[in-house]
């Protein structure tokens, strides 16, 4: 669904006239439900770690704590933790690790560490202790970019008539409807139970989940186990 499209069926709702534009348009009506798409799409962005908005981001390491070879996407709006791994030494980094952790790896002699640590300030990408140049760093983060050009191209607003959106259109249509019934100081109880419902659906749903262990945690890739069946060993 485009936002014309979305726009659309929230008017349908809302017992309102159908636009033929949305971005364009001088009808306020349209102009304020345009509005309340672009603050629904972030809002809902922010409800959970949606699998829609995962990407992955690579970078290679230059011999400095300071990492200055665009370690950071641009439409970076959180890291996804323990996804980080040096893929030249085949190990995990540690973090991001806190400002107090960060002051004691500073403390310590760089030998005492086989693990690099990181840590993000003021914008910039910190490792620690300082490795080699050259290196491959990869991890996964939530994207900003909730929206998406008729193109393909992440944006973090609509802002043409067939922009759609990475995130499930319905749940938008529902925000539009509940947001805009409380900008008119009508009754929005019962839209916004209904919305709440159906997101907190979604993300239950959303890209499945991991095996719970009672036990502890499981190792990434169990060494012992990494390369062999659960029995007959290929025979």
């Amino acid at each position: 669904m485009s936002l014309l499209s979305i726009i659309s069926n929230a008017c349908d709702r809302l017992s309102l006239t159908r636009p033929t534009v949305v971005a364009t348009s001088t009808d306020q009506l349209i102009r304020q439900l345009f509005g309340l798409a672009n603050a629904e799409g972030p809002a809902l962005a922010k409800r959970g770690d949606w699998q829609a908005l995962t990407a992955e981001w690579t970078f290679i390491t230059v011999a400095q704590a300071q990492q200055t070879n665009t370690p950071i996407p641009p439409d970076l709006r959180k890291f996804i933790p323990g996804s980080f791994f040096n893929r030249t030494t085949v190990r995990q980094l540690v973090g991001p690790v806190t400002p107090q952790q960060w002051e004691l790896f500073q403390a310590r002699p760089a030998a005492a560490y086989v693990y690099l640590a990181f840590l993000e300030r003021q914008g910039e990408f910190l490792i620690t202790p300082v490795p080699p140049a050259g290196e491959t760093i990869a991890y996964q983060y939530i994207s900003t970019n909730w929206a998406m050009s008729s193109a393909g191209q992440g944006k973090t607003s609509f802002t043409s008539d067939d922009d759609t959106s990475f995130l499930d259109e319905e749940l938008i249509t529902l925000g539009i409807q509940w947001r805009f019934k409380q900008a008119k100081g009508l009754d929005y109880g019962e839209d916004l139970t209904n919305y709440e419902r159906a997101v907190s659906s979604a993300l239950g749903e959303d890209g499945g989940a991991s095996i719970l262990n009672i036990g502890g945690p499981i190792p990434i890739l169990p060494p012992e186990r990494a390369n062999l069946p659960e029995g007959g060993f290929g025979l």
